[in-house]
């Protein structure tokens, strides 16, 4: 049996697929590799992600973007990383611009609602080189210990597209389980562009995410339920 189930969503055109699953046989050949075509029918990124962890049944899985390219340790960084504790159940990638290798676009997260913020900078300077256990990271390139999902189950499919990588990042602290950002494992990604205007799925994942955690929408801003402000605070 495989040490890892990497999952990967197709979704548009297969160009970047073939480059990520190119790379992932390349330096993971140990890794099996999930496909999850989004194309026949598009079940969203929460749906689709969810139909490839059950298809696999190796200890760890990792979701990867079909937009990323995996370089050489990257998928054995991760698996350090978590067998590191007990309790270690997610480990994100360090995600470097795909046009300029310097430029590091996801080197660990700050906050994560409404809008994700990623902490960033360069390689030659020495940011973001450190691991570092935080609230959440994003699911470009990220491991999960399948013990941990069979303890806390799937992502939640309430969220199609957006929300659902940092819900189940609360959900699993909310049970005990600690998220990483691991410097160690390398993967080139360029990070999209937020859009100014607010789709109707995107409105109905956020409402999804604030239904569930408590978050209540003000005029100035919003007010968080008393477990979402605890653990947002402390990772």
């Amino acid at each position: 049996m495989a040490l890892i189930d990497a999952v990967v969503l197709l979704y548009g055109d297969r160009g970047d697929l073939d480059r990520c699953v190119d790379s992932l046989k390349t330096h993971c050949p140990q890794v099996n590799i999930i496909v999850i075509d989004n194309n026949q029918v598009n079940r969203g990124f929460t749906k689709g992600t969810n139909d490839g962890i059950k298809m696999g049944s190796a200890p760890y899985i990792w979701l990867i973007n079909q937009d990323a390219v995996a370089l050489p340790g990257a998928d054995t960084a991760l698996v350090k990383r978590l067998e590191s504790g007990p309790r270690v159940g997610i480990a994100g990638s360090m995600q470097l611009d795909p046009d300029d290798h310097d430029i590091i676009r996801h080197g660990g997260t700050t906050v994560f609602f409404p809008a994700g913020v990623h902490k960033g900078g360069r390689v030659s300077m020495g940011h973001c080189r450190l691991p570092e256990k935080l609230t959440w990271v994003n699911f470009a390139s990220v491991m999960l210990k399948r013990e941990m999902v069979q303890e806390i189950g799937l992502l939640d499919e309430k969220m199609f597209l957006l929300f659902s990588d940092s819900d189940y990042c609360l959900w699993a602290r909310y049970r005990g389980w600690e998220v990483w950002y691991e410097p160690e494992s390398h993967v080139y990604h360029r990070l999209g562009k937020a859009s100014k205007s607010v789709s109707e799925w995107q409105q109905k994942d956020m409402q999804a995410f604030m239904d569930k955690w408590g978050i209540i929408p003000l005029q100035n801003g919003f007010e968080a339920g008393r477990m979402f402000g605890k653990l947002n605070a402390n990772p």
